[in-house]
């Protein structure tokens, strides 16, 4: 059986994982990248190694698990830092990735893909999901999540794609919005409708 992949998009802390949430209540299949990420750098994986051969052991935690505060630090601090790190971790996040999407029995499949755009990844999917925000909300979630300061995270934001890229995804590939300026019920509500169409088609 042909499995429609679709991958959920959005800018850092526009809701991506709340709406896959709400997919997942619905019965959808939902893949996240972000616990990729987090299971192919656990103590001992290649992944980890990997970067401790190039960035050292200051990387760690005491129990030798990932910091990751300190590899967004190391990441943001030049564009080569950046380069390396992704060059290490993407491919391992990707291989790791289509291995799940062969073992989804569903007739399609959901995966929560933050950087879609900046990776030129759309040729992986057969339709996107893109959930934007307003800026101010956007900017004042992420300072709560990651309890960081106000530069760090437009830092943060202005690494990804704006959103006026990502919405260019539409003339690529068959591409849905959902708005998430509003309460969590409205996304709530939006997510229904939305998961209710793509599982008929």
């Amino acid at each position: 059986m042909e499995v429609l992949k679709i991958a959920l998009t959005g800018g850092i802390a526009c809701g991506k994982s709340q709406l896959g949430g709400f997919f997942t209540k619905f019965g959808a299949d939902v893949i996240k990248l972000d616990d990729i990420s987090k299971q192919v750098t656990t103590p001992k994986s290649k992944g980890l190694k990997a970067l401790i051969a190039i960035f050292g052991t200051k990387i760690l935690n005491q129990d030798n698990s990932l910091n990751r505060p300190e590899l967004r630090n190391i990441l943001l601090e030049t564009q080569e830092n950046r380069t390396i790190i992704e060059e290490i971790l993407h491919p391992i996040i990707l291989n790791k990735m289509q291995e799940m999407i062969e073992k989804v029995e569903k007739s399609l499949v959901i995966v929560e893909i933050p950087l879609l755009i900046e990776k030129n990844l759309d040729y992986l999917f057969d339709r996107a999901i893109i959930v934007t925000c307003n800026e101010k909300d956007q900017l004042k979630r992420l300072k709560k999540r990651q309890n960081i300061s106000e530069n760090t995270a437009k830092t943060l934001i202005s690494a990804q794609a704006n959103q006026q890229q990502r919405l260019k995804l539409s003339s690529i590939m068959p591409t849905d919005i959902i708005n998430n300026n509003s309460s969590v019920a409205s996304l709530e509500i939006q997510a229904e409708k939305l998961y209710r169409t793509l599982e008929c088609l």
